[in-house]
């Protein structure tokens, strides 16, 4: 389902705490001593028949109406919560959810759309020295896929920026909920890390996906040399393709079949003792993907079969990346992986302009060192004990080329 809703979003919250004075109206809290200047929560426009107007206590009916018709949705991400039953109940937790934004820590907007209400969207951890908080938003299932929540999201960062001068906004989203992480990918926000199971919900350990949007590029710019994405044919046998669904079980076929001999060099093939744990690891890897950065590895097709995979990672700001393999046993030694490897490289270095490309091989692993050096990149040393393998330390050998040396040696070719 395409739920929007962070998992750190704190309302509607299953446990409330009330006092008296929350029911009293007009309620005035104390002024944040977080606070600087005092910024009231405006009505923005996001587009035709789209507006965001500021949260107030009368919205308590509609807004936790709207969050209990989609209670099971929710629930993914804030466990188990047994709606208000009653409209004194709905005021008390509206009442209380306000208090962050009476007090300046929080500014939090109902989107309508069509004059419906469609669901929420809040700037909330606020800190005012530091010019920077946080982004929540949810929408309700029948408002998904019409592009609401990503213009309701730029209306709030452009007005974040530039009325009220703050200066950086994150966002976080359990990289499972591929629709809360594709909004700010869709507007060019570039994810900064991945939080490894940072949030706990009904017993189950999320990793969160955190986005940057930064008001000194805003809109962001697209990156420098992006990666060339598409299917690189290297020859009427050989091509490197992008992944797809379709590929879990051959690639799981692959991997179980050749698994004594790949486990001794790649730790990961051990951990990967079913069909079912492949499968949940192949997604995450898909939806970890960032599709603003410059990675990628790819499917190696060897007369239309999986036969391995390559791929270009961890690129850094030098210029300078990784490229790691494997291929089938059974089709070793007819320099499938030297071309696989050779096309990655000229894409790296002619069309990214990477500078540096690296490969590191297990020192007993003869046929993985083969292929840099049989594509003339030079031994720098040996990283002793850098792998752990089966519970054994073992040494890998670093080599690398550069551009320059690539560039010679295609020319003399």
């Amino acid at each position: 389902c395409h739920y929007l809703l962070p998992l750190h979003l704190r309302y509607p919250r299953p446990t409330i705490r009330h006092s008296p004075e929350l029911l009293q109206e007009p309620f005035t809290p104390p002024i944040s001593t977080n606070m600087t200047e005092r910024f009231e929560t405006p009505i923005l426009t996001a587009g035709d028949s789209l507006v965001l107007r500021p949260a107030e206590l009368d919205d308590a009916e509609r807004f936790l109406s709207l969050a209990a018709d989609n209670i099971e949705r929710l629930s993914h991400a804030l466990g188990v919560w047994d709606p208000p039953k009653t409209v004194e109940d709905r005021r008390k937790l509206m009442a209380e959810d306000l208090i962050s934004v009476q007090n300046g820590d929080r500014h939090w907007w109902m989107i309508e759309s069509g004059g419906q209400l469609a669901g929420a969207i809040d700037i909330h951890r606020i800190h005012h020295r530091a010019r920077q908080g946080f982004v929540g938003y949810w929408l309700g299932s029948e408002f998904t896929g019409q592009g609401i929540m990503t213009r309701s999201l730029r209306a709030v960062i452009d007005w974040a920026f530039t009325r009220r001068k703050l200066i950086r906004l994150e966002i976080q989203s359990s990289i499972e909920n591929r629709a809360s992480c594709a909004v700010p990918e869709r507007l060019g926000i570039r994810r900064e890390s991945i939080r490894r199971q940072s949030h706990v919900i009904k017993d189950r350990d999320y990793d969160m996906a955190s986005y940057a949007a930064f008001a000194d590029n805003w809109p962001p710019k697209p990156p420098e040399k992006p990666l060339p994405v598409g299917i690189l044919t290297i020859d009427n046998e050989l091509r490197l393709r992008p992944f797809s669904d379709d590929d879990q079980r051959p690639m799981w076929e692959a991997i179980d079949e050749a698994r004594d001999y790949l486990g001794e060099f790649l730790p990961w093939v051990d951990q990967q003792t079913s069909f079912e744990r492949h499968s949940s690891e192949f997604r995450k890897r898909q939806l970890e993907r960032d599709v603003f950065g410059r990675e990628a590895t790819y499917i190696v097709e060897y007369q239309g079969k999986l036969a391995g995979t390559v791929g270009l990672h961890r690129p850094s700001p030098q210029n300078s990346a990784e490229i790691g393999y494997w291929l089938r046993k059974d089709l070793q030694g007819r320099g499938i992986m030297t071309r696989s490897v050779g096309a990655v490289i000229e894409m790296a270095i002619v069309q990214m302009g990477m500078h540096r490309i690296v490969i590191r091989a297990g020192t007993s692993n003869l046929r993985s060192r083969e292929i840099p050096e049989r594509l003339g990149f030079k031994h720098e040393g040996t990283l002793r004990d850098a792998a752990l393998v089966r519970g054994e330390y073992s040494d890998l050998e670093v080599y690398s080329i550069l551009d320059r040396e690539w560039l010679a040696r295609s020319s003399n070719a």
